[in-house]
């Protein structure tokens, strides 16, 4: 009996350190919230199970122009966020609300800006550039109601 105990344990743990991996590394399933990326992403109903939900991809990822990336908040620590990149490092970006004049994009970072400019959603025009490192992963597909590439 014990012995069939203790190999049940071991394999409970295996598959959770498998799928702890899994979700650090390669790929995550998020449920979309806010108006901020309307109507590329729309977040629906208050159910949470009808909502829309994303496949995140993290594993190998490069942040480009015109992806749409999760991030951890510079304003709120651990809460993601979900946006657009509109310049990469080095590109000359042209804020999109109420700054005059253009920013350089610093190596090693991206600007990130709302889909939805009538939201009051926080992207770079709030919080200035957003390090890399911050990045989680791209939003690759919509995964519920349809599927879709993002």
């Amino acid at each position: 009996m014990a012995a069939k105990l203790l190999t049940t344990a071991k394999t409970f743990i295996g598959f959770g350190c498998a799928g702890l991996l899994f979700y650090d590394n390669i790929g995550c399933v998020l449920t979309v919230r806010g108006q901020s990326m309307k109507p590329t992403l729309n977040p629906g109903p208050t159910r949470a199970l009808l909502r829309e939900k994303i496949w995140v991809r993290k594993f190998l990822y490069t942040p480009s122009v015109g992806d749409v990336v999760v991030f951890r908040s510079p304003k709120h620590g651990q809460r993601l966020a979900m946006k657009r990149v509109v310049g990469v490092e080095n590109d000359v970006v042209t804020p999109s609300k109420g700054a005059e004049g253009t920013v350089t994009v610093k190596p090693g970072y991206v600007w990130v800006e709302a889909d939805n400019c009538e939201s009051n959603g926080r992207d770079s025009n709030e919080y200035g550039q957003l390090h890399v490192k911050m990045i989680v992963g791209k939003a690759a597909w919509l995964i519920w109601p349809r599927f879709k590439k993002v």
